[in-house]
């Protein structure tokens, strides 16, 4: 009995090793049913690398046959009764598949795939099927064609010919044949169709382009130049105030500026071409895009939610991988994975994909999907130059457009400042605000004479913005010391007033129709005026409720007067961007933050602590339901300079040899002292004479004496007119000072009133 145990306890455990044997084995098969095996090395391999040095070997010795001795050797005579004409393409195409093969690893070659490769096969008999189709167009005879050795498409290509040509025709053949060139062509760069003819469109916009400048030469038309009216320089210019007009302490000098002759001036814009660069060549692994996607559905699929890729754009800085939630199936019947289990996921996906960041956009607005923004291996840089030529930016006719950047899919982002009305720049140190803000600035000197656009600039940091000293955009030079920012604002809000006050006048609503009604009457029109602050966490520093106050005035009311303003900060807290200047921002741009709480200071949502730097952004338009990711435009030193030294031209005096900087524009005559402050400080108006003044000189000059107590009395005023009179007396030396303890003052000039009989 006791054999009998120990064999069934065998049995048992042999059972049970072959189940977990089975157990095992199904667990290495994955859920499409494929083994896992252990890596071993593939012979293949080298059979790839051997038939790549043939391949090249061979090429090379065609090409070196047919330069030294042309169709004169057996086997350049070989190969041209055989493929005709294509005998000269033919060592070409055979090194190239020869280094696809020995260079597959690399990223330079597209994987070799067995669709691939037939495609390329299949390019080639349609080449030489066409080749006999252009050679030989009328002559269908089988045996005629394929007699034809060393011309056309030699015998392959002629027998392909002849076969389809006694089938279907020949415009069946020639049908069939663009039929299976686009076909080979789909196959051969693994995309659609469609996608074969994205080069129509720029095409026939580059060529509307050469047409109408074609006929503007034969028509002798020169390249459009702006020229102001001829009214507009015998009138005052608008912005005399920026200039000033110094009260009684200035004397004659200041008389002399309200008299300055403005000479004409012709503007003529920047070319393009010649002050921006562009940007190089970017190649697309779509491989690797493909097998990054593969990881995230099987990533998704191992944590229980399963999705499928639908779609892939690829931008400049990262790569949005659209993801289709799936079903789980459950005892109660099908559900719908939820987003947010997606979104909860990040930091997986982040380990599976070897990312340093990943932000998931659940769901992607008007999408039915959610987005998985996945940072390219290298950040492309998007040139100011490819964006201003872009379609987005041509079809906005505004004169305060500007370029912001390229989007996830790579498609151009341009922006109109007079649609926002006002722009907030927040971000990191480093993060990209100051080529943004420089992007934008070029924008509008590139698009706009100071005719159009006047600017008031503000760098606390005396670093970013003081290049543009000098062009005659500017109304003053920029502003650098901070107890000055105050007054900058303080004039920019007595600008915003006046202007108002012109529109009231004219019964016109905005700067538009008052700038229509002008023109039509040939004076010259108001300018946009743009505000450019680059640190705006100084200024809250030094003055935070006047800084507030004038902020939120201005934001709110300067629109319609063609005021807009561009106020950054690399410090985005509360006490910076208060609620107050973000209620009246509704566009905004934030870079890289250090955290969620700097982000929905910027945003009102999460999102910016995700965000890889270096110009990489996110975009709150005014009427856009959520945050747009882009990478913003770069501009260098050298292009900025560039536009800089174009407009300092205007601005110099060619018989003085007096630079731009030293003599703006408009700036007043040399006899005046030119100071920044008549431009923004003590222009205050004027107090009005109280009218109480004049009966009190008579009443001090009748009593030969002057106190507060005796003006309170007589006049029945309070304390502090009668004050403000007893000092306004003392300053015209009627009374003299103050003496010792309560004694009333002297009066020292008792005008026509003789003085008062001692008694």
């Amino acid at each position: 009995m006791i054999p009998r145990k120990s064999s069934k306890t065998s049995k048992a455990k042999q059972k049970s090793s072959n189940r977990n044997n089975k157990t095992s084995q199904r667990k290495s098969t994955n859920r499409r049913g494929k083994k896992q095996t252990a890596p071993v090395v593939n012979i293949s391999n080298y059979r790839v690398d051997i038939v790549g040095v043939i391949l090249v070997a061979i090429g090379l010795f065609s090409l070196i046959s047919l330069i030294a001795s042309g169709k004169e050797t057996a086997w350049v005579r070989i190969v041209a009764w055989a493929i005709g004409w294509g005998v000269f393409l033919f060592p070409l195409i055979l090194i190239l598949i020869g280094l696809w093969m020995l260079l597959r690893e690399t990223s330079f070659f597209p994987q070799i795939t067995l669709e691939r490769a037939t495609g390329i096969f299949l390019l080639i008999l349609n080449l030489l099927s066409f080749l006999h189709f252009f050679t030989f167009p009328e002559n269908p005879d089988a045996s005629r064609v394929i007699s034809a050795a060393g011309e056309g498409g030699g015998n392959i290509g002629g027998g392909i010919y002849a076969i389809l040509v006694s089938w279907l025709g020949v415009w069946g053949t020639l049908i069939t044949l663009l039929a299976w060139l686009l076909i080979s062509l789909s196959m051969t760069f693994n995309v659609a169709v469609k996608d074969l003819f994205r080069w129509v469109s720029p095409l026939a916009l580059k060529t509307g382009d050469w047409w109408d400048e074609w006929r503007a030469q034969r028509a002798n038309s020169s390249p459009p130049t702006i020229h102001p009216p001829a009214a507009a320089y015998q009138t005052q210019p608008k912005f005399e105030s920026a200039v000033s007009t110094q009260d009684e302490k200035v004397g004659e000098s200041a008389d002399s500026v309200t008299t300055i002759d403005v000479e004409p001036r012709i503007w003529e814009l920047p070319p393009i071409d010649e002050m921006l660069d562009e940007s190089g060549e970017v190649t697309i692994d779509e491989d690797f895009d493909r097998q990054r996607a593969r990881v995230i559905e099987d990533t998704l699929s191992s944590f229980g939610a399963p999705a499928t890729i639908v779609e892939i754009n690829r931008g400049p800085t990262i790569t949005q991988f659209g993801v289709e939630p799936g079903f789980i199936e459950r005892p109660s019947g099908r559900t719908r994975v939820r987003v947010g289990k997606i979104s909860a996921l990040a930091d997986d996906l982040a380990l599976a994909l070897a990312a340093s960041r990943i932000r998931i956009q659940a769901p992607v607005p008007g999408k039915g999907y959610v987005g998985i923004e996945v940072p390219n291996e290298q950040i492309t840089i998007v040139a100011l130059r490819n964006v201003i030529e872009s379609q987005a930016f041509t079809r906005l006719r505004s004169p305060l457009r500007f370029a912001l950047g390229q989007d996830v899919s790579g498609n151009a982002i341009a922006a109109d400042l007079a649609g926002m009305p006002h722009l907030l720049i927040a971000g990191a140190t480093g993060s990209g605000k100051s080529v943004c803000v420089n992007a934008i600035i070029n924008c509008l000197l590139l698009h706009n004479t100071p005719e159009n656009i006047r600017m008031v600039m503000v760098d606390p940091k005396r670093v970013e913005l003081t290049g543009y000293n000098g062009i005659p955009h500017l109304l003053a030079p920029v502003v650098v010391e901070l107890e000055r920012v105050v007054g900058a604002l303080q004039w920019v809000l007595r600008e915003m007033d006046q202007r108002y006050h012109k529109f009231a006048e004219a019964g016109a609503r905005n700067i538009i129709e008052y700038n229509s009604q002008i023109a039509a009457r040939a004076e010259r029109t108001l300018p946009y005026l743009i505000v450019v602050i680059d640190e705006l966490a100084d200024l809250m520093m030094l003055a935070p409720d006047q800084t507030e106050r004038a902020l939120t005035r201005l934001a709110q009311l300067a629109r319609a007067t063609g005021i807009h303003l561009i106020v950054s900060t690399q410090r985005p807290s509360v006490d910076v961007v208060t609620g107050l200047i973000k209620a009246n921002f509704p566009a905004r741009i934030a870079f890289a933050v250090a955290s969620g709480v700097d982000s929905r200071v910027i945003l009102d949502q999460p999102g910016a602590e995700r965000l890889l730097g270096r110009g990489d952004m996110l975009f709150q338009a005014p009427d856009a339901a959520a945050p747009v990711r882009l990478q913003g435009v770069f501009v260098s030193e050298i292009e900025i300079l560039r536009v800089v030294q174009y407009w300092r031209k205007y601005s110099t005096d060619p018989d003085s040899g007096q630079d731009a900087v030293q003599q703006p524009v408009d700036a007043p005559s040399p006899a005046v002292p030119l100071k920044q402050m008549p431009m923004f400080a003590e222009m205050e108006p004027q107090e009005e004479e109280d009218p109480v003044l004049v009966p009190a000189i008579d009443l001090v000059r009748r009593e030969g004496r002057a106190s507060i107590s005796m003006l309170q009395r007589r006049l029945r005023i309070g304390y502090t007119r009668a004050a403000r009179l007893i000092d306004t007396m003392e300053e015209r030396g009627i009374i003299g000072p103050p003496k010792g303890g309560a004694q009333a003052r002297e009066v020292l000039d008792y005008g026509p009133t003789a003085p008062p009989q001692d008694d």
